[in-house]
């Protein structure tokens, strides 16, 4: 039992009690009285000494007289006591009382009133204990509402806010002070309706229902309120209860939602979510558990499977059920179901479903048709096993890397290529299988491959376990997780060292091809008409054709009118027949150019033996066959001048003679004589024979030429005006010489016999007139200019250039100009010698000469004639002019030809020489060892029967020494040369020759002095 003490005794033990009497005798009886009810007192007699205890001593209640002295009363005190600050109740004692009093003590605060009596002494304790315990209860009731959580306002009757606690201050936003004396509906606008009576109390909704508050901001909110009603002293107020309910709504709505998700969740998923209770009965079943079952939902819901399925299947799930619930733990299985008349599989997870009390009273579950998955998984676990088992099998190395780059899986194929058994590659790094030259590139490989290039494939070399070095071929891809971080790659390798090796053989053969100049053509024989299927480069730039323009024609396109069609019909014959031929026939090029083509066709065939392709090598050797038909020219010249050489020395033997003794016979003819006038003719006639020797000689390049250094400008000025006169009025004679001509060895007179050859033809080349153009100017000849001209050389030449513009010539005119006694002019015009001679002095002199003619533009010969250097010019000296005298010297002469051996015999007795004769080189030596004095010159012919004239020399020498030698011959040149005679540095005597040349050269041998001019 809780027993409730009176407010009397709760407050006396702890209030002290403020008595102002100024009557000592009362307030003493007040004092005994109170204190003996357990107060504490103090007492005052003025106002002055109640001020001044209530500023010394904690006062609870104050005990005040109504008459104070000095005029002042007991409210008059209390005023002031309430300025100076001091909330303290007042109960006013006084000897009388009038309504006027009471109202003015009532409106500033007085709490009680007590009247002084007989008797009220004795209840003045109960009164000091009451008022102490209203304010007791009102302090407790102001703290309640200041630390209330709820809003509480209080309103009057004219539904003004009276109490606006902390609570109602925080949730509307709104200070005290502010609210205070504001319409309630300010706040709360739908809760008050407006008054009709003043006397009517204030009307408020019946139940307390939601409602919406409004902010001092404006904002409005949910509240539930709760209205009390009162009355105090005769008034009547209100007292509201008013709580925020925003988070509970806001709740209550998560809530919904969340009802609603877990609803739509139950109802959109492809998985059966189902409930039952211990019994089996269905009391949840979502949208998929009844298209499982194959019923609506609201036939499943009440019903245990053994209603609704088929009788063996259910079973199965019964018996689920029941461990589920007897394990008390969640499960996860299979559960194989025949549903629709169709066996499916069910994966399943069952879980004890709860009441309140956490008590199992059934099964909630989650059920997923996995007939499809399983399958799909079985058919995935054999591709696997096949994937496997292809990995083990393939003949590409399986290398499967991490992260870092190391081997974390090696198939056989692996180990066969880099000679790593599995055991031994697993946590080898990718750099551990290259060079370490390979560093820097596979660091760059490995970067592209780790930021995803699924191109980063690489033909690189790799090192085998046993340190050979191949080349492999890695196809690599990155493998990345599902948030797409790298995690490592496969490469698979291919050892492709074979292959490169193949593939750089084919290369180099392809580049091969390409460079060759030959035309290489392959076509195919098994289509008809062997279209091209291949061209090279060669080809052409060989024939112009590209090889679009040939690809898929016949090569016969080469073919033109003067082809030759035998070749052809070799060709033919030798591809039906499938065999090798090689072929020489005049093409044509694209632009119609011919071209003289050596064409080698050779078959290919397949493993079989079929023919298959053809190819064709095509050669231009069309300057191969220009050479040759060059060097037949040459040859063709060279024996003509050896047949011209032989006929001149064989000439100049009998010229010798009729001149030599014609000159005799005109020194003992008087000029009277009438024979004089025949031996004249005779040494005319042989004159003119000795011309004639003298150009077959030079055609045959067996002249002996009077050479020495020369300026060939010169040569050509000092020729200009006989050339003039030569050519008539009638043709133009143009000279232009180049600067600062170099110097040439050649015969002057030789050189002005070539200018005068070349004019004269120029000139009958020209009937109607014309010009005739000599320019001389330095050239400096290329190695090719001097591989197209045989008996050319590369270096610096002079060019002696005479052109005209005559009637010109045909390509078979320009073969034979250069024959000796070839001619186009009339019989009696010219004897087919002017040209040949050109030719043979040119070819003596160490140059060389070309012909460019076009019929109706004109002729060019151009001459090149080779530089003297400049320290041969001045080892050079001047011939010194020879003394034509006898004297009493012995000289032995040798000559086959009796008729010149007695000629010469004569005139060096003439001349007072001891002459010894002899036919050959054996005759020779006999007379030398039977002479028994001395011999001072040996006169030899070069060519003897049995021993030539050099040989006899040596083997006279042999047995006599001292003598001087003068060799002679018909012969000069190349003929001279092949006896081992050079007669720039041999003393010579040409045949035919005078009594005074002769003589000259004899003594000229004799005193050791070079002459070589004819007198």
């Amino acid at each position: 039992m809780i027993v409730i003490p009176s407010p009397a005794r709760i407050a006396a033990p702890i209030a002290t009690v403020l008595i102002v009497e100024d009557d000592p005798g009362i307030a003493e009886l007040e004092r005994v009285r109170l204190d003996d009810a357990g107060y504490r007192t103090v007492v005052a007699a003025t106002a002055d000494e109640a001020l001044g205890a209530l500023a010394a001593t904690e006062i609870d209640l104050i005990l005040l007289d109504y008459q104070l002295p000095d005029t002042t009363d007991g409210l008059d005190l209390y005023v002031r006591i309430k300025e100076a600050g001091y909330d303290v109740p007042v109960i006013l004692v006084t000897g009388f009382s009038s309504e006027a009093t009471l109202i003015r003590a009532l409106r500033i605060g007085v709490r009680d009133f007590v009247t002084k009596s007989v008797e009220y002494l004795d209840y003045l304790p109960d009164a000091v204990g009451r008022v102490l315990g209203e304010i007791h209860t009102a302090q407790q009731l102001a703290s309640i509402i200041a630390s209330a959580q709820d809003a509480i306002i209080g309103t009057g009757l004219d539904r003004r806010i009276t109490l606006f606690n902390p609570a109602a201050e925080q949730m509307f936003r709104c200070p005290g002070v502010r609210a205070l004396g504001r319409l309630i509906t300010d706040f709360i606008p739908d809760q008050f309706s407006p008054a009709t009576d003043a006397s009517e109390p204030v009307r408020f909704e019946t139940q307390t229902l939601p409602t919406r508050g409004v902010r001092q901001d404006g904002d409005e909110f949910p509240l539930e309120v709760s209205v009390s009603f009162g009355s105090t002293g005769g008034q009547r107020y209100c007292t509201l209860i008013v709580r925020d309910v925003t988070e509970r709504e806001r709740m209550a709505a998560e809530l919904r939602r969340t009802n609603e998700l877990l609803a739509a969740v139950v109802e959109g998923t492809t998985d059966a979510v189902f409930v039952k209770d211990r019994d089996g009965r269905y009391l949840l079943a979502n949208s998929a558990t009844a298209s499982f079952i194959g019923r609506p939902a609201g036939e499943i819901l009440g019903h245990a499977d053994a209603d609704l399925i088929e009788a063996g299947s259910a079973g199965v799930m019964r018996d689920n059920d029941q461990f589920v619930m007897k394990a008390d733990r969640a499960v996860t299985s299979e559960e194989p179901l025949v549903m629709g008349g169709q066996h499916r599989t069910f994966s399943v997870t069952k879980a004890p479903y709860r009441d309140a009390s956490g008590a199992v009273i059934g099964v909630i579950g989650i059920s997923r048709d996995v007939t499809e998955r399983n399958r799909l998984a079985t058919e995935r676990d054999a591709l696997l096993a096949r994937l496997r088992l292809q990995i083990e099998r393939m003949p590409l190395g399986y290398v499967l890397f991490d992260a870092d780059a190391r081997v974390i899986e090696w198939n056989p194929a692996a180990e066969r290529i880099f000679g790593h058994a599995r055991h031994q590659a697993l946590g080898l790094s990718g750099f551990d299988l290259a060079p370490p030259a390979f560093r820097s590139e596979g660091e760059t490989l490995l970067g592209r491959i780790r930021s995803g290039d699924m191109a980063a494939h690489s033909v690189n070399d790799n090192l085998t376990r046993d340190g050979r070095v191949i080349t492999c071929e890695w196809h690599n891809t990155p493998l990345l997780d599902e948030n797409g971080r790298f995690i490592g790659f496969l490469g698979l390798a291919q050892d492709v060292t074979a292959r490169r090796s193949a593939e750089d053989a084919l290369r180099l053969r392809d580049r091969a091809i390409q460079a060759v100049t030959q035309g290489i053509l392959i076509s195919d024989a098994e289509q008809r008409d062997d279209p091209v299927v291949f061209a090279s480069p060669g080809f052409a730039r060989m024939t112009g054709y590209a090889a679009e323009d040939i690809l898929g024609r016949n090569c016969r396109l080469l073919q033109g009118p003067d082809t030759d069609p035998d070749a052809v019909a070799r060709l033919r014959t030798a591809i039906r027949a499938g065999e090798p031929c090689t072929v020489e026939l005049l093409n044509y090029k694209k632009d119609g150019t011919p071209f003289w083509n050596e064409l080698s066709i050779s078959p290919v065939r397949d493993a079989a033996g079929k023919l298959t392709h053809l190819v064709g090598v095509q050669t231009d050797v069309t300057r191969r066959r220009h050479l040759e038909e060059q060097f037949r020219q040459s040859q063709k010249m060279e024996a003509l001048g050896r047949l011209a050489g032989s006929v001149a020395h064989d000439f100049n033997n009998l010229l010798t003679v009729i001149n030599g003794y014609s000159t005799l016979l005109l020194k003992e003819v008087a000029l009277e004589n009438p024979l004089r006038e025949y031996v004249e003719e005779i040494k005319h006639a042989g004159n003119r024979s000795a011309d004639l020797t003298r150009q077959l000689l030079a055609f045959s390049r067996q002249q002996v030429l009077a050479t020495r250094i020369l300026d060939l400008s010169a040569t050509v000025k000092g020729s200009e005006k006989l050339l003039r006169q030569l050519l008539g009025e009638a043709v133009q004679l143009r000279v232009v010489t180049g600067p600062n001509v170099w110097p040439i060895r050649a015969d002057s007179g030789q050189m002005e016999q070539v200018l005068m050859n070349l004019a004269v033809n120029a000139r009958d080349a020209m009937p109607t007139g014309g010009t005739l153009t000599v320019e001389i100017r330095n050239v400096e000849l290329s190695t090719k200019h001097a591989a197209e001209h045989p008996g050319a050389r590369p270096g610096p030449h002079v060019l002696l250039a005479v052109s005209d513009t005559g009637t010109g010539m045909t390509d078979e005119l320009k073969e034979r100009i250069f024959e000796p006694f070839f001619t186009t002019k009339e019989p009696g015009r010219g004897t087919g010698l002017g040209l040949s001679t050109v030719y043979g002095i040119v070819e003596q002199s160490a140059g060389h000469v070309t012909v460019t003619s076009s019929v109706g533009v004109g002729t060019r010969f151009d001459i090149y004639l080779p530089h003297v250097p400049e320290a041969v010019q001045r080892e050079e000296t001047k011939s010194v002019a020879p003394r034509p005298e006898g004297g009493p010297e012995t000289v032995l002469v040798v000559e086959d030809e009796q008729s010149v051996r007695v000629f010469s015999r004569l005139i060096l007795t003439k001349l007072g020489y001891t002459v010894l004769e002899a036919s050959d080189g054996a005759g020779a030596l006999k007379v030398a060892t039977a002479h028994a004095g001395p011999i001072h010159l040996l006169l030899t012919d070069v060519v003897l029967p049995g021993i030539n004239g050099r040989l006899v020399v040596e083997r006279l020498r042999a047995v006599r020494s001292g003598f001087k030698v003068l060799f002679m011959s018909g012969y000069t040149g190349e003929a001279l040369l092949q006896h081992g005679i050079r007669h720039e540095s041999e003393q010579f005597l040409p045949k035919p020759f005078s009594p005074a040349v002769l003589a000259a050269k004899v003594r000229a041998a004799l005193d050791q002095r070079a002459c070589f001019a004819e007198l």
